[in-house]
């Protein structure tokens, strides 16, 4: 017989059974959905308010600590027609704490919510038609099993090492964000985040593991599949369709006595799987099959994957480099968080329009967090699909783990599955061990020594080496293929964050010593895996998250408690301070003002560290990862577009960096300030320029350059105003450098770059003068704006910086979706801005000024 599958997700009832709070559901009442989390249903049923809004937070905080069950009557089950078939339970996840009974008999108890369950219960099933089978889930909550654990187990650390949360929540294998992040609230939710179905067979394939090795040549692909048979099947067909479904390969391989089987099939001349830009991305499937009774699939793309760690010619260290069919990629892309406190409320629809819109924004690789989960199905199969490479860390995140032997063996049980289940993707570039442990150990003094790479670490205070240096390892070495594990994110060479080996997490700037967003340079690295810069959402997300008109101001309480960031009141004023005048009430004002702070911080460091892929030999810096994409719920924090999907100023910065071609400028120091003279800045007179070729292959082009004075809008003669250029492929090329004369603080260069043979424009960059605070701007510019048809068209006669547009609040509805913003404008052209979803209505604009002559308008 064929494999049966028999969703249980009907009739799903759930109570409380804890009852800490007077509007507690204290008798059975409907699910929300399913899968389902306790919060969603107590929002159903309005038993909470939403924790997403002014400080209702505080209110649900009781939800964390409560018990909750969940009941469901099981559909009818089938007759069995032979002794050798078998009824099982299938749970794909639960969070996290929990009893299963079935029938009032106990069938299952966990403690991991990122692995899955098969539970047996053919005997225990009742087929009568007047019998029920109830199946009950009772869970108990996360908080208070994780403080017993940590008792039992016995915590080395001490208190402060633990960001965030208290650290209880390392001792219990649950997604570390639900304890509250510097982003985020605390809702630590609990019920069958996943879902949950029963599977009636005789025979059936599983743990199936499909890797691929690729031939230098890259001319042949021989795929290896290898899993395990429940049933006594003798042999499995192996079949490998490419992406038209025409069979390019089939095996029958036997199935041994512990009931394992494993086979090759070769594939010659493959179509390859590329990141996108560099080529398409063609999935080939690959069935495994015990003929008449189970079907398994798996979508792959052809890829040759490695991670360069070679010497660099003229300075020390190794490169991080990620190399795809004989390419090597620069990795510019963001973090990604959770795209929900509320798990089961991310479908594939969301998930894909958050990888489109990484991918609209020109991002090749996109990281997924150790704080959080190793992420649905949906999301790895659209980033095969939009050619998006994964850093994918292990489930450890800001912490001193437990490595008791009963956690560790968890732990290895849940890499093993995670390895399993996604470990086929094309997307998938690397398995990171943790967020920022080594980071940490070095910065709290745990008992870290490099060099003691023997162990065991049982007697240390950081005993989970033994999970990065051993267990992680090992089960990667055996299932993960050809995609590399690192210990950790950030690591490699003499700490964790040398910037001459491996990848670094930049936090010096914003956090830390708090240096100047200028510092970006001299942390330059071999790969940057995270670093970022805090903004305040839209003005929309804003008034949703805030409904008291007397709170949207920055400074009140419901503001406040809408920014995670530590210290974040200080940052903004000091930051803005040291750069640009600025204004923070009212709101809208200060919406403006931190998103040009973010985007100018982004703007240096992509602007610097893309630079630096210098070529073959001279990958200084091979990857560029923000933090970060997304946001989950209505705040203020580091993401690059807010929680209803509004595009920050930072989001057009980094799109305008990661294109394929780009030109770049950079203001060079010339002198010194005089003798016995401080609070004067270095004089910068000359002006670096050079440009960055993303395709393979060479190009020819024109370089244009133009100055104006900033405040009358003048033209400025330069020494060199054209070039022709010639740009290698995969790497910057320097062009030249400018004198800019006695007044170049008084002037902004506008430089393009168009192909020589077409006259295509590829690329514009605008460089300012610094500080902005010291800028004086035109008191009356002439700022022309009209729309026409599906475009927003722009001109000025005097230079202007940051120009963001908006569709006013007062007109109603979402804003347009505008295809970039957050431009500069020089006299003698115009910015044509495509725009969709603008339905006659009017359009803000703002700029940066002085405030005091402030210019605005409405189209």
């Amino acid at each position: 017989m064929q494999l049966q599958t028999i969703p249980i997700n009907k009739n799903w009832h759930f109570k409380q059974t804890t009852p800490l709070n007077a509007s507690c559901a204290s008798t059975w009442l409907p699910v929300s959905q399913f899968p389902t989390v306790a919060h969603l249903d107590l929002l159903h049923h309005n038993l909470i308010p939403d924790p997403y809004i002014d400080t209702n937070e505080l209110s649900c905080l009781w939800v964390n600590d409560a018990d909750f069950s969940y009941r469901t009557t099981l559909p009818p089950i089938p007759s069995l027609t032979s002794p050798a078939q078998k009824i099982v339970l299938v749970f794909d996840g639960l969070d996290t704490i929990v009893s299963v009974y079935l029938n009032e008999k106990l069938i299952l108890e966990s403690n991991n919510m990122h692995i899955s369950h098969r539970v047996d219960v053919t005997s225990l099933l009742s087929s009568s038609s007047s019998s029920e089978n109830v199946l009950e889930l009772k869970f108990t909550n996360a908080p208070a099993y994780a403080k017993r654990e940590m008792k039992r187990i016995g915590y080395k650390g001490n208190g402060t090492d633990v960001h965030f949360g208290g650290p209880e929540r390392l001792f219990v294998r649950k997604a570390q964000f639900h304890w509250g992040w510097d982003w985020g609230p605390a809702v630590n939710t609990c019920g069958p985040w996943k879902g949950v179905r029963m599977e009636v067979f005789e025979q059936r394939v599983g743990g199936l593991v499909v890797r691929q090795k690729v031939e230098e040549s890259l001319e042949s692909v021989m795929v290896s599949v290898k899993g395990k048979v429940e049933g006594g099947a003798e042999k499995v067909v192996l079949v490998v369709t490419d992406p038209e479904g025409e069979v390019v390969g089939r095996e029958t391989v036997g199935v041994n006595a512990e009931g394992a089987f494993e086979g090759e099939v070769k594939v010659e001349k493959p179509r390859l799987w590329w990141p996108f830009g560099y080529g398409e991305q063609p999935l080939y499937t690959v069935k495994a099959e015990i003929e008449g009774s189970h079907l398994v699939e798996r979508r792959v793309g052809v890829r040759k994957l490695k991670l360069l760690q070679h010497g660099l010619e003229g300075e020390e260290g190794t490169s991080f480099t990620f190399e795809v069919n004989g390419v090597r990629i620069f990795c510019g892309g963001s973090c990604w968080i959770p795209g929900d406190f509320m798990l089961p409320r991310m479908t594939e629809e969301r998930y894909r329009d958050w990888l489109t819109l990484a991918k609209e924004g020109n991002q090749v690789m996109i990281r997924v967090w150790g704080g959080g989960i190793v992420e649905s199905d949906d999301f790895y199969n659209c980033c095969d699909e939009l050619g998006i490479l994964v850093w994918q860390d292990f489930l450890f995140a800001c912490g001193d783990y437990p490595a008791s032997d009963d956690f560790c063996e968890l732990v290895k049980k849940e890499a093993e599955q995670q390895v399993i289940r996604v470990g086929h993707h094309a997307s998938l570039a690397i398995w990171a061990g943790n967020n920022e442990d080594y980071m940490l150990a070095e910065r709290w003094g745990w008992e870290y020594d490099p060099k003691d790479q023997e162990g065991p670490w049982d007697h240390t205070n950081f005993p989970a080496r033994k999970i990065y240096e051993r267990i992680l390892p090992e089960v990667c070495e055996r299932l993960a293929g050809d995609v590399p594990y690192w210990r950790s994110s950030p690591y490699g060479g003499e700490t964790s964050n040398d910037l001459r080996v491996g990848d670094t997490h930049i936090w010096d700037v914003w956090h830390g010593k708090m240096s100047p967003f200028q510092d970006y340079k001299a942390y330059t690295s071999r790969f940057i895996s995270e670093f970022g810069f805090e903004s305040a959402p839209s003005l929309r997300t804003l008034h949703t998250a805030i409904t008291s008109p007397s709170e949207r101001h920055w400074q009140s309480l419901t503001f406040d408690a809408h920014d995670k960031g530590p210290g974040h009141q200080r940052r903004y004023g000091m930051y803005s301070g040291e750069n640009f005048r600025f204004r923070f009430n009212p709101l809208s004002d200060f919406v403006y003002c931190t998103q040009f702070l973010q985007a100018e911080a982004m703007k240096y460091a992509y602007n610097h560290w893309r630079r630096e892929f210098r070529g073959p030999g001279k990958e200084f810096c091979s990857g560029i990862l923000v933090w970060q994409l997304n946001d989950v719920w209505p705040g203020t924090s580091w993401a690059l577009v807010d929680v209803r999907g509004d595009r920050k100023a930072s989001f057009y910065i980094t799109k305008r960096a990661l294109v394929r071609v780009g030109v770049g400028m950079e203001r060079v120091v010339t002198g010194s300030v005089p003798y016995m003279v401080t609070s004067y800045p270095a004089p910068k007179r000359k002006l670096a320029v050079w440009a960055v070729n993303g395709f393979l292959g060479k190009l020819d082009c024109k370089l244009r350059l133009k100055a104006f004075e900033i405040e009358t809008g003048k033209e400025v003669e330069l020494g060199e105003r054209e070039r022709d250029v010639v740009l290698e492929g995969n790497q910057t090329t320097e062009l030249l450098e400018v004198e800019l004369g006695k007044e170049a603080e008084k002037m902004v260069v506008v430089a393009y770059l168009d192909d020589s043979k077409t006259g295509e424009r590829l690329a514009r960059w605008v460089d300012w003068p610094e500080p902005l605070k010291f800028v004086h701007f035109s008191k009356n510019p002439n700022v022309q704006a009209k729309v026409v048809g599906q475009e927003v068209v722009l001109s000025a006669d005097a230079p202007i910086k940051g120009v963001m547009l908006s569709v006013p609040i007062s007109e109603g509805g979402d804003d347009a979706r505008w295809d970039d913003n957050f431009v500069d404008l020089v006299p003698g052209e115009e910015v044509r801005i495509g725009v969709k979803g603008l339905e006659a209505r009017k359009v803000e604009t703002r700029w940066l000024c002085d405030w005091e002559n402030e210019k605005g308008f409405e189209l």
